[in-house]
């Protein structure tokens, strides 16, 4: 009996960058925040560029093969990244390459050529092709596993890489050496600032809209970022949901705060 192949989606709201050449690799480990000289054929992995002051200006998934990286990137900010990384390049040996031809896929199935999204598990897998399948975006399944995304939940140098989680994919090279930003992001690990996380916020009924606040009694967690459906992304201060006796609210609404235990305050980072 034959196995039926996978449904494989294009993320519509997704562009793809090359960046080929012998020093390509060089060149992305002194300016992004992932480990790219580890990265593997087969594997897939988180990265930013950050703002000297430590924010996020992007962030992407990252694969290679060889010399060549790829960046899956979110479409509003590629031409943008594609500038600033041009910028950075100097003499490197290498080229930043907006790829039309190519859109970024996914599947809740393994398919050729793909990788499990390390933010989901094997709940998603990623991949780099010609257009496939129908055109669907991931934002209902993200904000159900408490995923937050770049144009939805925050914008160019509104938040730190730890505010949306990105160290905890996996997604910055604490042991790598120099980035741009890298000295915020790191004196925040060493003295344990780090005190903000983006969670999944789960409710009964409706999630309330971006911006509505996250309460417990007359303490302000937080604030919601994204909803879909009955699950919401709110980015909450850890130390004061901690604190916190009474049940959290939004919008009127008891709600349940997820903390998955590699997101509470003494969760070791990945050693990436």
């Amino acid at each position: 009996m034959n196995t039926p192949a996978p449904a494989i989606h294009t993320a519509p709201d997704r562009t793809i960058l090359s960046v080929p050449g012998p020093e390509a690799r060089a060149f992305l480990q002194r300016v992004i925040t992932a480990d790219v000289e580890t990265l593997q054929p087969g594997q897939c992995r988180p990265g930013g560029l950050l703002t000297p002051q430590g924010k996020l200006a992007v962030d992407f998934l990252l694969f290679a093969d060889g010399d060549t990286v790829w960046l899956d990137v979110p479409a509003g900010a590629a031409d943008a990244l594609a500038k600033r990384l041009s910028m950075f390049k100097l003499r490197a040996k290498a080229e930043i390459v907006i790829n039309t031809d190519l859109a970024a896929l996914w599947s809740e199935h393994p398919f050729e050529g793909s990788a499990p999204d390390p933010r989901l598990g094997d709940k998603v897998h990623r991949g780099i092709g010609e257009e496939a399948g129908d055109a669907v975006a991931l934002d209902a399944l993200e904000v159900r596993h408490g995923i937050p995304a770049f144009g939805r939940d925050y914008g160019e140098a509104e938040v730190f890489p730890t505010d949306v989680n990105l160290d905890v994919y996996g997604g910055i090279g604490w042991k790598k050496g120099c980035f741009i930003g890298q000295e915020v992001v790191s004196r925040m690990k060493r003295r344990g600032t780090i005190r903000k996380r983006s969670l999944c916020v789960n409710f009964s009924g409706e999630a309330p809209s971006r911006g509505t606040p996250v309460t417990a009694g007359t303490a302000t967690l937080g604030e919601i970022t994204s909803s879909q459906g009955h699950h919401a992304i709110a980015l909450i201060r850890l130390d004061r949901m901690e604190a916190a006796s009474e049940t959290p609210q939004a919008g009127g609404q008891d709600c349940r705060i997820d903390v998955p235990d590699n997101l509470r305050p003494d969760a070791a980072a990945p050693k990436v």
